[in-house]
Order: C-alpha cells, then sequence, then structure tokens
C-alpha cells in the first residue's frame, strides 16, 4: 500500500508524531512532512495538534476507514500473490478429520513427500461439512472423511470412497458401563459426547438443509458434550462420565490413549473416501491421492 496511507494508520494507532516516528524507525521531521503532503493531496487536515499529541479531524476519521480498507485489500493481494507463488513450487492443501489423520493420512503425506521433498503443506483438520466448505472455496485441493449425505446437485466435488468403517463406544477405563453385561442397553443413562460434530451452518449445502446425517438422536434430558478436537476429547472423556461413538478404527489408538471400547455397532456403518473438485487434477493432487489410496488399507 501507498507509504504515506501506512504513516497515517501508524500516526492514527499511535496519538503521536513522535511515537509513530519511533515506531517507523523515521526521523521525525520525515514523519511530519509524510502527513502534510497526504493533507495537501488531499485538500483537507486530517489532524488537530495538540500539546500532548495529535487527534483525528472529521476529515481524519473519515480518511481512517478508507485507509484501513486499503489495507485490509493490499494485505489479502499480497496473500493471494503467495499463494499462487507457493501453488506453483508444489504446495498441496488438505483436510483431513483427525481420526483419519491417525489412522492412515499422516503415512500417505510421509510418503508423499518423501517423492516431492520440495513441496510445502497446509494441513487442516475438521469435520467432513467443514471440510467441504472450504474445498468448494478453492481452499483446499481435497479432504478425507465421512460421505456426505443428501449433498446438494449444486456443490460440485467427486467422492472417491476409500474404505468403510463401524461405529464404536469409547468410555474412561473405569466407567461403570465396563461391568454391565449389557452396556449399550444403558447409553442413554449417561451424557454423550460428540467429537468434532457437524455445525448448522454448513447446512447449506445440504438437500432440504437436513442438520446433519451423522446427529446422534437422544433424549432432551440427556446431557450433551460437543468437542471440536479429538485430544480435547479424550480429556472429556477421562473427567466425566460420557460416552463418545467414533469410529472403530481408532480402536487401538484410543485404548492406547487409555480409553475402553464398550462394543462397535456393526450395523452403524459409514462410508470414508476423498472430495476433490470436478475436473482435471494437478499432477501433485493426484499423487497423494495414489499414496491415500495405498495407506488407508495399511492403517489398521
Amino acid at each position: 500500500m501507498h507509504k504515506n496511507y501506512r504513516y497515517f494508520l501508524h500516526v492514527a494507532h499511535h496519538g503521536s508524531i513522535k511515537r509513530a516516528a519511533e515506531s517507523l524507525k523515521l526521523s521525525q521531521p520525515s514523519l511530519t512532512a509524510a502527513i502534510k503532503k497526504l493533507e495537501s493531496e488531499l485538500g483537507v487536515t486530517l489532524f488537530e495538534r495538540r500539546s500532548k499529541g495529535v487527534e483525528l479531524t472529521e476529515y481524519g476519521h473519515l480518511f481512517l476507514t478508507h485507509a484501513r480498507d486499503q489495507q485490509d485489500r493490499h494485505l489479502k493481494l499480497v496473500h493471494q500473490l503467495n499463494e499462487l507463488s507457493l501453488k506453483q513450487f508444489g504446495r498441496v492443501k488438505i483436510g483431513t478429520g483427525e481420526a483419519w489423520w491417525e489412522d492412515f493420512v499422516k503415512h500417505a503425506v510421509k510418503a508423499y513427500q518423501l517423492t516431492a521433498p520440495s513441496s510445502s503443506f497446509h494441513l487442516e483438520f475438521g469435520n467432513h461439512l467443514s471440510l467441504m466448505h472450504h474445498l468448494i472455496r478453492g481452499e483446499l485441493d481435497l479432504f478425507v472423511g465421512h460421505e456426505v449425505l443428501h449433498l446438494s446437485d449444486d456443490v460440485k466435488v467427486r467422492f472417491i470412497p476409500l474404505i468403510q468403517e463401524c461405529e464404536a463406544y469409547y468410555v474412561h477405563s473405569d466407567h461403570p458401563l465396563c461391568y454391565q453385561e449389557h452396556p449399550l442397553e444403558h447409553l442413554e443413562e449417561f451424557p454423550l459426547l460428540r467429537a468434532t460434530p457437524d455445525h448448522i451452518r454448513h447446512g447449506s449445502m445440504l438437500i432440504d438443509k437436513p442438520y446433519t446425517q451423522s446427529q446422534l438422536t437422544q433424549p432432551s434430558n440427556q446431557i450433551v458434550y460437543d468437542v471440536d478436537s479429538l485430544s480435547a476429547s479424550i480429556d472429556m472423556l477421562d473427567m466425566t462420565q460420557a460416552v463418545m461413538p467414533y469410529t472403530d478404527r481408532l480402536q487401538s489408538y484410543l485404548e492406547g490413549r487409555g480409553l475402553h471400547c464398550l462394543a462397535v455397532n456393526n450395523e452403524k456403518v459409514g462410508n470414508v473416501g476423498l472430495y476433490v473438485p470436478q475436473g482435471v487434477l494437478s499432477q501433485k493432487v493426484e499423487s497423494l491421492i495414489e499414496h491415500i489410496e495405498h495407506y488407508c488399507h495399511l492403517g489398521r
């Protein structure tokens, strides 16, 4: 952005020519001259000089809004140029659920990196609807997650199935349900913990905007904990009597973190796969997909 705009913003922020000059590492006379030149170009007075500094005039307040807007535009442009530069040098933007990262994605990324050491990565974690939102905005090249049911035809993406998984139920190792002969019959008596649940703000991508196909039904009087982090979910299970429905693919990992798997519901099956934009994919994305397809069958 224009340097005099930047100087103006510093003076407005500090309320003092002296302090602004120090932060900019300029001499005070040079900064004063730059502000006077800007005022001359605009034909208005931007600052009133006071004994303890300067204050914005009415014109100054109006110009402050404009200068901040120009600063935001400049920073956005710099970011876009940087993104384009990184893309040309092989940057890959991948999204994944935390479960799939632990299960197989991190192994695929490691193997891919060995074949393309000059590539850089942007990794983003989230549930399937939040990652879908970023994919269709062009902020991701691909993401790994559950198949999204009821997806609107307006969402131009392609699903590449990888694996099927079942729902399991996890508690801390000394949970009362660990001592029940039929623990699944008593789930509703304990709090429900939903790890990385979907959010209603992403419902516009779905037909008829159902809240989420993965949302569990529970009695209105059941306590529910919604936690957007797998690590924090494990901590919450340790601190409470909650039950967490989660993929059976992570049973060994979660038991290694001190949890107990009550049971696996083999009738509740979900598809996990890759989502990519429709159209031709770049060579680097195709290569990463090949690694993910390979490692997804070795992750257990």
